[in-house]
């Protein structure tokens, strides 16, 4: 084999063939051209434009001679090492695209060795670092600041050594208890505006593992806690198929431009150590920082996520939590499964409508949740716009405290179609000090109180309520100081499986009423006497009916 075919070879190789490190070592010693460590190829005056085999374990690969001195940028001589002769150095033969952090000497199933130099390295001088299907331990936060550039592992969810790409921050980490795993852009805002952010950044198929407990922030500020994934202050980075293990907050978002989450796992499983409020997220939104946009996180866009599992010594354990300025959110298909709260959307220090507006909850899937499934907290927010459509929720064996529950606000908030199921203590779905909402097709299964609506007005509440194998005290809808509100309810279910249809105290006032779907075959004493009530009284007949109307209430449609 002659010179011309072996640089063929090479050109395969940067064009992306399979071949093994023996193969070309085999190419290179069969066409007389040199092999070895580093040492030995650069010992010397190699001739200039001579081809040699570099090969060490993990670094192996063809490089060239050239002129000139070994640039600085290498220091781990990854794409590049020095020769005696300082007037020239070896330079690899690759594609300019996909490099490895083993080329820059990380060494993959060694628990002992940190390759966080390694990855950052290769991730900096490389537009594609290709991750293997092994694992690669760190003992520091792995930071990755570089514009223009993509990671890809080699398999997510792996359990073990082999089954894809693990990145492993070492349980005698120094900072294993509260350091990140891995940053993406900077904790600290670069500049005024988002010009001055990290750009293009996109990672995808891998795991992030702590090796050890959290220890809780001593601030209980969530922001500050141990983390899986940080990305902050970047533009247009898309994070793909990864999955954070037993970390605090498993993903974390905040100062973000248009960024995109699919199918990434959050889970966490085990107490933290050190006390503290042991606080546990999967996805937190933050949306306090101030660069320029009217939310924390500009056009923010998180599809098929999952958080599952939980410790009982966790505080509050949540799928996605979201403070501040939620504006431009796009959850979508979104699950929790056995985590006490599923979605939680908190407007805290927000003090312009513009803030709350343009959030989006689509398709959800909230399974088995202790807690709250849904709950939307506006601070006293004004001005809301906020989509919740066609959720699936479903209680704890034991029973929930709400399925979904909006409160402190107002604005235009929608809710329609999606299913509640099982039993929701505090309400399947609350409303509570609140205004400008609508209901319209949610199914709500097996309550032993459907809906319940507190000090709140501006409503159109058309919900669906079946309760075929739950008994209940309660009627179908309890509303007290409810106010200028359309309700045009479906109730239906087993005989005596509730106590009523709709019951009103004697505050509410300026309301609509359409019982025509109310069916009398489901309460306790079946009698359309029962499906309309106010103040504790019968609100189509004799007393009842006089308070009805004296606060300005109508009842339209068939009552009886």
């Amino acid at each position: 084999m002659d010179r011309r075919g072996l640089i063929a070879g090479t050109a395969s190789l940067a064009a992306g063939a399979s071949a093994s490190g023996q193969d070309f070592q085999a190419m290179a010693v069969a066409s007389g051209v040199g092999a070895g460590t580093r040492q030995i190829l650069g010992a010397g005056a190699p001739a200039i434009g001579s081809i040699a085999y570099l090969s060490e374990q993990g670094r192996e690969g063809f490089f060239r001679c050239v002129s000139g001195t070994k640039p600085a940028g290498d220091p781990l001589d990854g794409i590049s090492f020095a020769c005696a002769a300082n007037d020239r150095h070896f330079s690899r033969i690759w594609d300019h695209s996909n490099g490895h952090p083993e080329w820059f000497g990380a060494r993959p199933g060694d628990g002992n060795f940190d390759c966080a130099d390694a990855i950052e390295a290769c991730f900096a001088l490389s537009p594609v670092t290709q991750l293997g299907q092994v694992d690669y331990f760190v003992r520091r936060t792995l930071v990755l600041n570089r514009s223009w550039r993509t990671m890809n592992g080699s398999g997510t969810q792996a359990a073990d050594n082999g089954q894809g790409t693990r990145i492993i921050l070492q349980g005698q980490a120094p900072g294993i208890h509260d350091h990140d795993i891995m940053l993406v852009g900077s904790v600290r805002q670069p500049g005024s505006g988002s010009e001055s952010f990290v750009h293009e950044i996109h990672l995808a198929n891998f795991t992030l593992v702590r090796d050890g407990a959290v220890t809780p922030h001593p601030s209980g500020d969530e922001r500050r806690y141990p983390t899986g994934l940080r990305a902050s202050f970047v533009v247009r980075a898309t994070f793909r198929d990864i999955a954070s293990l037993e970390n605090s907050i498993g993903f974390y978002f905040g100062g973000t431009v248009y960024t995109k989450v699919d199918d990434c796992l959050a889970q966490r499983t085990r107490a933290g150590s050190g006390g503290g409020r042991d606080l546990a997220v999967g996805f937190y939104l933050d949306g306090s920082p101030d660069y320029g946009m009217a939310g924390g996180n500009a056009s923010l866009y998180l599809s098929r996520c999952l958080v599952v599992g939980q410790h009982a010594a966790h505080v509050q354990p949540t799928g996605l939590r979201a403070d501040g300025a939620f504006v431009d959110s796009f959850i979508d298909h979104f699950e929790s499964a056995q985590i006490d709260n599923g979605i939680q959307i908190r407007a805290r220090g927000v003090t312009r409508p513009t803030q709350v507006v343009d959030l989006h909850l689509r398709n959800c899937v909230l399974d088995g949740c202790a807690g709250n499934a849904i709950e939307i907290d506006l601070g006293g927010v004004q001005g809301a716009s906020i989509e919740i459509a066609d959720p699936y929720i479903y209680a704890a064996a034991a029973g929930g405290s709400h399925g979904i529950i909006l409160h402190d606000g107002g604005g235009l908030v929608t809710v329609s179609g999606g299913q509640v199921h099982g039993d929701f203590r505090e309400g399947s779905l609350l409303l509570q000090r609140i205004r400008g909402v609508r209901v319209q097709g949610l199914k709500l299964h097996e309550g032993s109180r459907p809906v319940a609506v507190q000090a709140s007005g501006a409503l159109q509440l058309e919900p669906q309520i079946s309760n075929m194998t739950r008994q209940t005290a309660n009627f179908a809808i309890t509303a007290a100081g409810m106010y200028r509100s359309a309700v045009r309810p479906i109730v239906l279910g087993s005989l005596g499986k509730l106590a009523g249809g709709v019951f009103l105290d004697a505050e509410c006032n300026y309301c609509s009423m359409d019982g025509t779907a109310v069916d009398p075959g489901c309460f306790g004493e079946v009698t359309s006497a029962r499906k309309l009530w106010i103040g504790g009284m019968d609100a189509t007949r004799g007393a009842g009916a006089a308070a009805f109307a004296r606060r300005n209430n109508s009842i339209i449609g068939v009552i009886r």
